[in-house]
């Protein structure tokens, strides 16, 4: 190890070529390379080796029976229900008459699929019953735009 060197005229003194600065003047001297490292001021003794950063593993998650088990069936029936029920919804306000099919459908379906999610469990109840609700909906508008369309085409089919 070299000596250090002795600080320049008014500046910092300079570190040794190929080493660490020396101690400020009072403190005590490192310990030496292979030495214990001695305790941080304030107590606290080193992390035990077997644990990086005195930090003790995270718990075990709990169990969840739910991850992993059996799907659940799904409800078919309820499901095109609420498919026709929506385009019975849609073809109804911009097609008029067009929107009969997928009503009478969403009509037949729903029942089915309420009959369905009863045996079950009640799967697919839900979607059964807004299925059949919108058909119903969607029906009705499309028949008063059919008999609207209707009666136009009777009134504009008079001669003079």
């Amino acid at each position: 190890m070299q000596p250090p060197v002795p600080p320049p005229p008014g500046g910092e003194p300079t570190v040794p070529l190929g080493g660490t600065p020396p101690p400020p003047p009072g403190s005590p001297l490192p310990p030496p390379p292979g030495a214990p490292v001695p305790p941080p001021p304030g107590g606290f003794a080193p992390p035990p080796v077997g644990q990086p950063g005195g930090f003790a593993p995270p718990p075990a998650q709990p169990y969840n029976p739910g991850i992993g088990g059996v799907p659940q069936q799904q409800n078919g029936l309820a499901i095109a229900s609420l498919v026709c029920g929506i385009l019975t919804m849609v073809l109804g306000f911009c097609c008029g008459f067009v929107g009969l099919i997928p009503g009478i459908a969403a009509l037949v379906t729903g029942y089915l699929g309420l009959r369905k999610a009863d045996e079950m469990g009640g799967s697919g109840k839900g979607m059964a019953i807004a299925g059949m609700v919108l058909g119903g909906i969607g029906l009705v508008i499309s028949l008063i735009f059919a008999i609207f369309i209707g009666a136009a085409m009777m009134s504009s089919s008079t001669t003079y």
